[in-house]
């Protein structure tokens, strides 16, 4: 019997996502679509692959023993797509990008106006989030990676650091230093004087808030959401100060505070499958990430 990629794919699909509706709408598929798909299916295996649930679908005993070869199935889809778009004459057609929403807000996003404009065949999707996404079957074509990347099927094309700082609107700041200067506090700020905005469930771990909960004895943030630019525009507002980019900060008007040290910089690595090197689209748009990395991590103490 043979297994269509698409088979396998809709069955991944809905075994990541956890739900009918989560993997219709990974795939861009309506619902009836997908559940029709897995239905079939089943029917053709003879098999039970999910026990749907109010809550969703739970891959069965017999899903789980398929899961390893459609993962494979996934990553030579991947691996066929490079290869196919590595006979391209010139670069066009689109490139996605992964980033830490950070990076991809105040690094990446700005610099696609001016690719764009030198390269307009070219198209980029930029993927901002802090979860994983798999190169190797082809979620993205270049990742920006705070870690550095280990399996063996990814290369680092360069490396980057940013500069970074506390940061606020000038309304806080101000206040801020009225409210030291009554009770009599002078010098750098003490990293608990500070009202801080970060992350809220279920990023706690996403920098920089476990550095500041280590710091600060019963850390608890002034405000917290899961998405970046509500952080940001929550600072923007006044509501508290946020380790920032230094770029990004001095686009938004945000002033620096002094805490008496610089914050670590974040390192960086572009990121992408072995064999997407090839392909040219991939290979403009890292070369110009790269150049732009490089201009980053001048000055940026390793």
């Amino acid at each position: 019997m043979d297994i269509s990629w698409e088979d396998a794919q809709t069955f991944l699909a809905v075994v990541e996502a956890g739900s009918i509706s989560g993997g219709a709408k990974r795939l861009g598929l309506g619902q009836p679509t997908v559940s029709r798909r897995i239905a079939l299916l089943e029917e053709r295996l003879g098999l039970a692959l999910f026990q749907r649930a109010q809550q969703g679908a739970r891959v069965t005993a017999a899903g789980e023993r398929l899961l390893p070869a459609a993962e494979q199935m996934a990553r030579w889809a991947g691996e066929f797509s490079r290869i196919a778009h590595g006979v391209e004459a010139a670069p066009e057609g689109l490139v996605r990008i992964a980033s830490p929403p950070a990076i991809a807000v105040d690094v990446v996003a700005p610099l696609a106006a001016a690719l764009q404009a030198d390269h307009p065949a070219l198209r980029l999707e930029i993927l901002a989030g802090v979860g994983h996404v798999d190169l190797v079957r082809g979620e993205a074509d270049l990742a920006i990676r705070t870690r550095p990347a280990t399996e063996p099927e990814l290369t680092t094309l360069a490396s980057g650091a940013i500069r970074s700082g506390v940061f606020a609107s000038a309304d806080y700041v101000a206040a801020l230093e009225e409210r030291r200067a009554r009770e009599g506090r002078s010098g750098p700020v003490e990293l608990a004087e500070i009202d801080w905005i970060t992350w809220a469930r279920p990023f706690e771990d996403v920098p920089p808030r476990p550095m500041l909960a280590r710091a600060i004895p019963d850390f608890v943030p002034a405000f917290t959401s899961d998405d970046f630019l509500v952080q940001r525009s929550a600072a923007v507002a006044g509501l508290g100060a946020m380790i920032l980019d230094e770029r990004g900060a001095s686009r938004l008007g945000l002033q620096p505070i002094d805490v008496g040290f610089a914050p670590p910089a974040t390192r960086f690595g572009l990121v992408c499958a072995k064999s997407a090197r090839h392909v040219p689209r991939i290979r403009l748009v890292a070369d110009w990430i790269a150049r732009e990395a490089a201009a980053f991590d001048d000055g940026v103490e390793a």
